[in-house]
């Protein structure tokens, strides 16, 4: 005979709250699952040393004494800083992968308490700004918010440091104490300079972790470091304004939103220009880049070459492992591509295992040299996944060149295409060259012209 309680509507729905979140937490931390023993190891060190830090960062506010202005500063900054998180898919972009950064100008933000209060205070605030782990399910898994707090958290303590170090103050910060000297102003530029540079570093580590190709274009490009100068004024004169007076945050924050938006905009636009699964150039903009670049070549009357890259037997890979690992193969290709390339150069992708890449400049010898460096990089590097053996990738290439007043883009890819196929028909892993006498060969062999 079994006793039945009854247990009330309420309670069983906080009940099953409770197990779902214990779920999530647990299927969130499985971060030997999706990161190689390397990567699993750097994240594990960054956030050894960000816990650490913080400690040593604790006892020494404790033994100096924790004053409440700092902590009225400090939940100030962390609920303008919560609000700029929130609001930054509202403003325009739609949102994409949830575990992918967004440009939302926190450090707007993040950077005048580095600036204005004691270390633990910087090191501290990113934490209730990316651990959300009872969120919804798209949230990023737990290690990957902690690394992302942890990162940031190491930037602000090495920001704060190198403020205190080159412009010591004692007390509460003000207009005369903080920015009223040559010295001071050096000091705040240095140190937001130090907080974007060591997020920067410590991002491009965990990258090469995953994806030892990752070239170092990756560490940022021009367009990425203006976002950062923004980022570091914005901070900088936020911390100002809050050294003269807290009410002047009212004047801040909308040309602080106003930038918001331009990043968001910028952001959006690179997405419609580029594939999501591989981060090359769409079809539609290297299609556009290089019919430009072909008018500019007719005009100039240089050369201009096209590589049509297939990865061989890929429907094999599919097949065998299923469409996730055929995925990896695409990314992993995609970034020997990118690092193989000249920093002029657009790669694209050009749809299923098929990608192009455009030679600006280049002429028949350079193109075919650069297509059988492609080939034998891809050749050399194995593609590691969790649960089957390293997988061995080749790559067929095709290669048109043309110049002259008669070139254009739709004939530059025929040619491309007929030769890539002609390598395919001949055995695969291999280049060929647009032409009945084109004889490049692949493998060890060497390649005449």
């Amino acid at each position: 005979m079994m006793l039945r309680i009854a247990v009330p509507p309420l309670l069983r729905r906080v009940t099953f709250r409770v197990r779902m979140a214990r779920t999530g937490v647990t299927a969130r931390w499985r971060i030997t699952r999706e990161l190689p023993p390397q990567a699993v190891g750097y994240v594990v060190g960054v956030d050894v040393a960000f816990l650490g830090a913080t400690g040593i960062a604790a006892v020494v506010a404790v033994k100096a004494g924790i004053r409440t202005t700092d902590v009225l500063t400090f939940v100030a900054f962390g609920g303008l800083g919560w609000v700029a998180r929130r609001l930054a898919p509202r403003v325009g972009a739609a949102r994409g992968r949830a575990d992918q950064p967004q440009r939302d100008l926190l450090s707007a933000w993040t950077l005048p308490v580095a600036l204005l209060l004691p270390p633990l205070y910087a090191a501290v605030l990113h934490l209730p700004l990316y651990l959300r782990p009872y969120g919804d399910a798209r949230n990023a898994p737990l290690h990957k918010q902690f690394f992302n707090a942890a990162a940031l958290g190491l930037s602000g303590l090495c920001a704060s440091v190198t403020h205190a170090a080159l412009a010591p103050v004692h007390g509460t910060y003000t207009t005369v104490t903080f920015s009223s000297s040559y010295v001071q102003v050096m000091a705040l530029f240095g140190a937001s300079a130090a907080y974007h540079l060591v997020n920067r570093l410590i991002m491009f580590g965990v990258m090469r972790c995953v994806a030892p190709t990752t070239a170092p274009q990756a560490f940022g490009g021009r367009d990425a470091w203006t976002v950062d100068v923004t980022e570091m004024c914005s901070g900088i004169a936020v911390a100002v304004l809050w050294a003269t007076s807290p009410l002047l945050m009212l004047a801040a924050l909308p040309p602080v939103v106003s930038l918001q938006r331009s990043i968001l905009h910028a952001d959006l636009l690179h997405a419609a220009r580029t594939d999501a699964k591989t981060s090359l150039a769409n079809p539609a903009h290297w299609r556009e880049v290089a019919e430009q670049e072909i008018r500019r070549a007719r005009r100039c009357a240089e050369p201009v070459s096209v590589l049509l890259v297939d990865i061989d037997h890929f429907k094999d890979v599919n097949d065998r492992h299923g469409h996730l690992v055929g995925d990896e193969v695409l990314v992993t290709v995609a970034d020997v591509l990118r690092s193989s390339a000249r920093p002029h150069d657009l790669v694209g992708r050009f749809g299923g295992e098929e990608f192009v890449v455009l030679l600006a400049g280049a002429d028949l010898d350079g193109a075919a040299r650069a297509a059988e460096r492609i080939r034998g990089h891809v050749a050399a590097q194995y593609c590691h996944i969790a649960g089957i053996a390293p997988l061995a990738v080749t790559v067929s290439v095709g290669v048109a060149t043309a110049t002259g007043s008669t070139s254009d883009l739709p004939g530059l890819l025929e040619d491309a295409d007929a030769a890539l196929y002609r390598a395919k028909r001949e055995g695969r892993n291999r280049v060929r060259l647009a032409g009945a006498d084109g004889q490049l060969t692949g493998g060890a062999a060497a390649w005449t012209v």
